[in-house]
């Protein structure tokens, strides 16, 4: 692929080498837990107690409540699984070209295929956390604390976005970060300032300054979150307007991010 290459020709790319992508999906999960005695059983362990904590923090030690419909605890881990998931993939493709080094210089592999290995192992985790989240759910709803929600089942659709956006920006971070040494200390700060500025802890109606609370309806991870959200726990079908808003974030981060990498691309072997 050349520097001045089309988006698709990214997609064409990791589609031709899609059994090397998996391979290396399949290598980093197991790297990821070996020596562990539980093994890929921590992909549901860890988001597990990540919720018993929430449920115990935010109901017995500080009592809270983001909307009259859904338990607080249940909110706050609804918001925050496709955060982490997101999160977590731009900080490792931050290092992932530098830590695959040795295979960029020395075998025929297209750079953009660590950057898709980093999104697609997170993607794996999310995945597998969301059954903690539906059994969450599905218990609150059978004590009658709040509806099951039955669009649930366009979560699918909802996550493509997440997929969309993430996987466009872990192009442009991994090919910045390999020019740009302190690119992953200064996203990981921008990661914070992003995680309070979009309403993941709390409900765009619970602010109180008419201003502030439209600069955080503008911040674009907003539409990202609340359409997640909306399908996978509230039980509200966002509108055509929100999905829309949402789509078109995913696709500006997709080719923002394939124009940064492709410019990049050719000065990344010899620069990692």
């Amino acid at each position: 692929m050349s520097s001045g290459a089309p988006p698709l020709g990214v997609i064409a790319s990791l589609y031709r080498h899609r059994g090397l992508v998996a391979m290396l999906v399949v290598r980093d999960l197991k790297a990821r837990y070996r020596g562990t005695f539980f093994g890929y059983l921590w992909s549901l362990f860890n988001p597990l107690l990540l919720l018993a904590v929430y449920a115990a923090v935010f109901t017995w030690v500080i009592p809270a409540r983001a909307t009259s419909d859904v338990p607080y605890p249940i909110f706050l881990f609804a918001g925050l699984l496709p955060w982490l998931f997101g999160s977590g993939a731009l900080l490792d493709s931050a290092i992932v070209l530098a830590d695959n080094g040795p295979l960029l210089k020395k075998v025929v592999c297209p750079p953009e295929v660590f950057p898709a290995v980093t999104v697609l192992s997170h993607l794996v985790h999310h995945v597998l956390a969301l059954p903690v989240l539906l059994a969450a759910t599905a218990v609150a709803a059978g004590m009658g604390l709040m509806r099951f929600p039955w669009t649930v089942v366009l979560a699918p659709f909802a996550l493509v976005l997440w997929v969309v956006a993430v996987s466009g920006l872990a192009l442009a971070v991994a090919a910045l970060a390999v020019h740009f040494r302190d690119l992953k200390d200064l996203l990981h700060n921008l990661l914070n300032l992003v995680f309070f500025a979009t309403p993941i802890i709390y409900t765009l109606d619970r602010i109180p300054v008419r201003l502030l609370r439209r600069l955080i309806q503008a911040n674009p991870v907003t539409p990202l979150i609340e359409v997640y959200r909306d399908v996978v726990l509230l039980g509200v079908l966002p509108s055509l307007l929100m999905w829309a808003w949402a789509a078109a974030v995913a696709l500006v981060c997709w080719l923002a991010g394939v124009w940064v990498f492709s410019r990049l691309r050719e000065t990344i072997a010899e620069t990692v």
